[in-house]
């Protein structure tokens, strides 16, 4: 084989407390979630209860130039439960909320060396499986204009949120039919980050959406059965990622749970970082790492990619093979 730089990642096999106020603000939303709330002169786009839809997730900034990963997804909201198929059902996901006492996530996936592993997550009482969306809640976004997307006249709403030096800005794009009781339709989700400390835009991803249909089939959501299903691999910090990272695509938070998991990372490899703005830097080039590292691993690969201890290093320092000293 020929001798290569080193890579951010290496080729290797790779086995939440709620306060009582976000339990409330999670039941007026679970409650409120068909109810289209005024907007100035427009009501935010209602998706329904019940859809389908496909999906494609860009990753401009991944270690694979714009690395695409389709996807598609069943949701029921009143039925408590989701489907997600990820690389055209190469890894099946299952979000059933009445399962056992607090809900299960099961999903099958495949891994080295051309074998199907059957795992779950069992839900807790501070953090029960929920049925997880394809698309973003919409409370606190605005309209903001009308635009031509891919030949469509759509609706753009915008949210923008920040925490610490992280300002995020979330847009989707929406065709609403007109004199028609018909759900909205999804077109393009897209989130720009800021980094005020860095004053740079340092990242970004799109989802585009396509076959949106209000209906689907109630045996979509039924597991395999018959299967031992086992715990998802270590390390227990990424189990809930792993089991379901469509979340973090569309949940509208600055942090992220790939951010949440540098904190690990860092003591894991005992780093330490000589000023705040490195700090930010290492923290956003270990997130796009992190990223490509679960998607390549939804691909059905005959091998597994791992974080490293070359994760928080930019693609310009290892093109040039800088690599820091650990």
């Amino acid at each position: 084989m020929k001798a290569c730089s080193p890579s951010p990642v290496e080729v290797c096999l790779v086995s939440s407390d709620c306060t009582m106020w976000h339990l409330l603000a999670g039941l007026v939303l679970l409650l409120c979630a068909a109810d289209a709330a005024p907007v100035g002169d427009r009501t935010v786009p209602d998706f329904g209860k019940k859809y389908h839809v496909k999906g494609e997730l860009n990753l401009p900034y991944s270690d694979v130039s714009g690395l695409k990963e389709p996807f598609e997804v069943w949701y029921d909201l009143e039925g408590n439960r989701s489907r997600i198929d990820y690389r055209n059902s190469t890894v099946r996901t299952f979000l059933i909320g009445n399962d056992l006492d607090y809900g299960v996530i099961y999903q099958i996936t495949p891994v080295p060396i051309k074998e199907i592993k059957y795992f779950q997550l069992k839900g807790t009482k501070e953090d029960p499986i929920r049925p997880q969306a394809a698309l973003p809640d919409l409370q606190g976004f605005e309209f903001e204009k009308m635009e031509d997307y891919a030949g469509v006249q759509c609706e753009v709403w915008k949210k923008v949120t920040q925490a610490g030096h992280k300002k995020n800005t979330y847009r989707l794009w929406v065709k609403r039919p007109e004199g028609s009781d018909s759900p909205a339709v999804p077109y393009h989700f897209e989130m720009e980050g800021f980094n005020t400390l860095l004053e740079s835009h340092n990242d970004k991803y799109m989802i585009d959406y396509s076959d949106f249909s209000s209906q689907t089939e109630s045996d979509i959501f039924t597991p395999p059965g018959g299967m031992t299903y086992e715990e998802f691999p270590d390390p227990p910090e990424e189990r809930q990622i792993l089991a379901n990272p469509l979340q973090d695509y569309v949940s509208t938070s600055p942090v992220s749970h790939a951010h949440r998991l540098f904190g690990p990372f860092k003591e894991n490899f005992e780093r330490q970082y000589e000023s705040e703005k490195e700090h930010e830097e290492r923290e956003n080039n270990f997130v796009h790492t992190f990223r490509f590292v679960h998607s390549t691993n939804r691909a059905g690969l005959t091998f597994s990619v791992g974080i490293n201890h070359f994760a928080d290093r930019s693609k310009a320092e290892m093109a040039r093979g800088c690599i820091i000293p650990d």
